[in-house]
């Protein structure tokens, strides 16, 4: 092996390939975890146990749906080198939409005694004013997440720039509101949700309005 003459290794055409898949799964990483590190600057740390046992749960909704799109991912791209057609897309999509809509309808419900039986008593009531805003928020984002890993699967990166600008505005608008309406959680999660409905729009449009090209 060391006596054999080395081959010329192409590393701008693998960063081509893998630099958008990072920036994309990258911005919906950001919109998925950033939040509470941003509020954390804006609340002391006993108001933040509440938004924290809310961000647990809700965040719970997306590990029950992200194993969906990550089992499409290998398919989608299996499908598309062989100029395959599939209805993998419309199928996880509809599964995602009703687990997460029913997940966050079950932790409305039953979110005063999950607190108390996982947390604290005197968590429910400031931690059953956030839940509902929170496990919203991520309805869009698990949708959004299916999307992305098929527009990525696709290598349809032209979807990444718009993706990036929208992490980009958001950690720049969520500490603006913040300060404009202090004293105020559920800005924070009305904010995440506004944009996680933005980057739903843009995957949307990516994924079934605009022409199919590579970049």
């Amino acid at each position: 092996m060391w006596l054999v003459k080395p081959e010329p290794f192409d590393g701008r055409g693998l960063f081509k390939q893998v630099a958008p898949l990072m920036l994309g799964f990258g911005a919906c990483q950001f919109l998925f975890t950033t939040d509470t590190m941003f509020v954390k600057a804006f609340f002391p740390g006993d108001e933040m146990a509440s938004y924290g046992v809310a961000g647990t749960l809700s965040r719970a909704l997306l590990w029950l749906v992200l194993p969906l799109a990550a089992v499409m991912f290998p398919k989608i791209v299996h499908a598309t080198a062989k100029s395959e057609k599939s209805n993998l897309l419309g199928i996880v999509l509809l599964g995602t939409a009703i687990l997460a809509i029913c997940g966050a309808a079950g932790l409305c419900i039953v979110g005063p005694l999950v607190v108390k039986l996982a947390f604290k008593a005197e968590y429910v009531a400031e931690t059953m004013k956030l839940l509902p805003w929170y496990a919203g928020a991520m309805i869009p984002l698990a949708l959004a997440n299916v999307l992305v890993n098929d527009l990525m699967a696709r290598a349809r990166f032209k979807a990444v720039l718009p993706m990036v600008l929208v992490a980009v505005a958001y950690g720049f608008t969520l500490p603006l509101m913040l300060r404009m309406f202090p004293g105020r959680m559920e800005v924070a999660l009305q904010t995440l949700g506004a944009f996680n409905l933005l980057l739903l729009g843009i995957c949307a449009w990516f994924t079934f309005g605009s022409p199919k090209s590579k970049v």
